[in-house]
């Protein structure tokens, strides 16, 4: 339905790409494969996912069937440092510290300058690395401000990665409720604070546009620009 509201088409997906093998992160799956292949009628696109997620490891399950991977046309099972291709762009896969031990992240090497995906993890003396030089930094933040908890980011570690990093702008997505409820602004403001990097939380309908600036519309008629010059209502 929200691929409907942003105007996307299913089968014109080039790939299906998954992280890791936990559902929040797999559940539409096999519903983009079915697009993307026009319900099985021909096989197309690529597959792409860690260990876990193609073949299921270390007590997981796979989280795209038999039947689903036989109808893309191409499957492939990634781990940290691997690089592939997709409708002609480098994508690299990342390494993660998650309760998935064979969880990637993903950088995209676009021609407007790259978009790096760090996936479920903590932070470790590792994870900023294969990331600097993105221009888009796009965080999985799923605690608040001192609450931190093993194998995911809060916001006292994302700060710091973004830091490390250094993007012009991060995107902050896959909030946890004790996150919501002591408010996602305050996070975002802490983590700009801190980093020096332009930061946004994530909404439903979002859509982020990297060209020479780096344009974010929302599902509110709000878009906000590269300079910081905050948000501009488009519906006045």
């Amino acid at each position: 339905m929200n691929m409907r509201r942003l105007a996307l088409d299913p089968a014109k997906t080039d790939a299906v790409l998954i992280s890791h093998c936990h559902p929040d992160h797999y559940a539409d799956a096999e519903m983009l494969v079915e697009g993307m292949t026009k319900g099985g009628f021909r096989r197309a696109g690529t597959l792409v996912g860690s260990l876990s997620a193609i073949d299921g490891t270390n007590g997981f399950s796979p989280a795209v069937s038999q039947y689903h991977q036989s109808i893309a046309a191409k499957v492939l099972r990634v781990k940290a440092g691997d690089r592939f291709e997709v409708a002609g762009m480098e994508v690299e896969a990342t390494g993660t510290s998650h309760s998935d031990p064979s969880g990637v992240g993903f950088r995209f090497h676009a021609s407007t300058g790259d978009i790096s995906y760090v996936g479920d993890s903590e932070l470790t003396p590792d994870l900023a690395g294969p990331h600097k030089g993105c221009r888009v930094l796009i965080l999985n933040l799923t605690r608040p401000l001192g609450s931190r908890v093993p194998k995911h980011l809060c916001t006292d570690d994302a700060a710091i990665l973004a830091k490390q990093v250094g993007p012009e702008v991060v995107l902050l997505t896959h909030f946890g409720m004790k996150l919501v409820h002591e408010g996602i602004g305050k996070q975002a403001k802490h983590i700009e604070d801190l980093s020096g990097c332009r930061t946004l939380p994530a909404e439903d309908l979002m859509s982020v546009q990297v060209g020479k600036a780096i344009r974010s519309t929302r599902s509110r008629g709000q878009e906000l620009v590269e300079e910081a010059k905050g948000p501009v209502d488009l519906d006045k």
